[in-house]
């Protein structure tokens, strides 16, 4: 009997070998996966499967482009035709993002930012009941609340005026906001409904965009899903973020986003559109100058690097020779660009990063790790500044021309692993107005004071290097 269990678990460390030695990941991250396979053998393996195995996600994305190959294709022709600048007139910065994600430049935009929840519902749902022909709505979370409430109600009286409703949630992100009871309301009413992976293997997947498409002419992007509290704060405080509402051919690049996700997320041939998809990509029929680039991973057509957020982050960073002010409610990057922002604060950059003081959930698990990775920048000349409330905006100022805006927080997950969007601009005059914007954040805001910082306990510190093993999940 003992002869047959050794030789199951030379078979088993056979197995984890071929797991995890054969995977892309990181030195640390495969021995980190070791360590759990050899203690938990059975538990560890479950968790892998779910959460570390890359390999099934593969197969799943191939499979889709297989599947859905000609739609993808089509759309890859329509954006094409509707193609921006020519490359010679491009930045530096803008060639990358081409060259990296297909990107194109588009210069014909219009941008208006929100910094809170009220006016940006406000003008979302009035543009939603103005809307003619189609609706496309992806949130990572919707809330069973006022407002969301009444984002579906108007959804369900657009699909029941024929407006064809489509929207889009994240299957982990809505599974405790108790909203799926407004979804059948929805589906009932002549919309359609889908759940971006809602599969046990991909919960470690996730899709973190959020996004609006109005008649092919509106956009919206940024860090509010729907819900009341980014309006109206958590217990009695305030709630800051950054949403913008765009105009242009870059609301095309949104709706290539869209479909994308929803062709993804369509289980067979069939994907439900009323129209052939050129009809989605209608021309713009509004006028503006500022050039924009919209950058996403997760696509399933030729894009399909799952590096193109850590890669270009990376980019946008070293780029920065006078200013880098980073907005993150969550603070674990990768080590590359942990190690830049410390190398350009060395170097006389003015490099400040704002985070949130509180969290609506998980306050003393966030904090930790943050703890952890700021005490690296010590000495760096890095200044950390926490908001005074919750800060949930995901931005970067670089210089005084170019400005991000979008879902991406400066942690290991929307770096390196869940699917996410932002918006790049490149524009004196928006740099300069949101500049502004940020040094009224900066006067809400502790900054964090080093000298102090070093004197935690002990204790303090190990909880830190204890929660840090579990930064990829936060």
């Amino acid at each position: 009997m003992k002869q047959i269990l050794s030789l199951l678990y030379i078979a088993y460390l056979l197995f984890v070998v071929m797991l995890v030695f054969f995977s892309r990941k990181k030195p640390m991250q495969r021995f980190s996966w070791i360590l759990v396979l050899l203690f938990f053998p059975v538990i560890g393996v479950v968790f892998y499967l779910l959460l570390g195995s890359e390999s099934y996600w593969d197969y799943k994305r191939e499979k889709i482009r297989r599947r859905h190959r000609h739609q993808f294709n089509e759309l890859d022709r329509i954006l094409e035709v509707n193609s921006g600048p020519s490359p010679h007139t491009l930045s530096d910065m803008q060639k990358f993002h081409v060259r990296c994600c297909g990107s194109m430049v588009s210069s014909d935009n219009d941008v208006e930012i929100y910094t809170n929840g009220e006016p940006k519902f406000e003008q979302l749902f009035q543009d939603l009941r103005d809307a003619k022909d189609h609706i496309h709505v992806q949130y990572f979370t919707i809330h069973n609340d006022r407002r969301g409430q009444e984002l579906i109600n108007i959804l369900k009286e657009k699909a029941q005026e024929g407006v064809e409703v489509k929207l889009l949630y994240d299957s982990f992100g809505c599974f405790f906001t108790w909203v799926r009871r407004l979804f059948w309301q929805l589906r009932e009413a002549g919309g359609q409904v889908r759940g971006i992976r809602p599969y046990a293997r991909a919960l470690n997947y996730r899709n973190h965009r959020k996004l609006v498409i109005i008649d092919g002419q509106i956009g919206y992007l940024g860090g509010m899903n729907a819900g009341d509290h980014y309006a109206d704060g958590v217990r009695g405080m305030e709630w800051r973020d950054t949403h913008v509402r765009l105009t242009g051919h870059s609301v095309h690049d949104l709706q290539h986003i869209f479909i994308s996700d929803w062709i993804a997320s369509s289980p067979k041939q069939k994907i439900g559109f009323r129209k052939r998809l050129k009809h989605y990509f209608p021309e713009n029929e509004f006028s503006g100058s500022l050039e924009t680039q919209i950058v996403a991973n997760g696509l399933f057509d030729k894009h399909i690097n799952q590096d193109v957020i850590n890669s270009s982050y990376f980019a946008l960073i070293n780029n920065a020779s006078e200013r880098l002010w980073i907005q993150t409610p969550y603070f674990s990057p990768s080590d590359p660009i942990l190690q830049s922002l410390k190398t350009l604060a060395w170097r006389g950059v003015d490099v400040r990063i704002m985070t949130s003081a509180y969290y609506a959930f998980g306050g003393l698990f966030h904090h930790n790790i943050k703890n952890y990775y700021f005490r690296q920048l010590v000495d760096s000349g890095v200044r950390v500044f926490k908001y005074k409330g919750i800060m949930h905006g995901k931005t970067m100022l670089i210089d005084d021309n170019a400005l991000v805006i979008g879902t991406v927080n400066l942690n290991v997950r929307s770096l390196e692993r869940d699917d996410e969007l932002y918006a790049y601009f490149e524009s004196f005059e928006l740099n300069q107005e949101y500049a502004t914007i940020l040094e009224e954040d900066f006067l809400n805001c502790m900054e964090l004071d080093y000298a102090r910082f070093q004197k935690q306990t002990v204790i303090s510190r190990a909880m830190e290097s204890v929660v840090s093993l579990f930064s990829p999940f936060s």
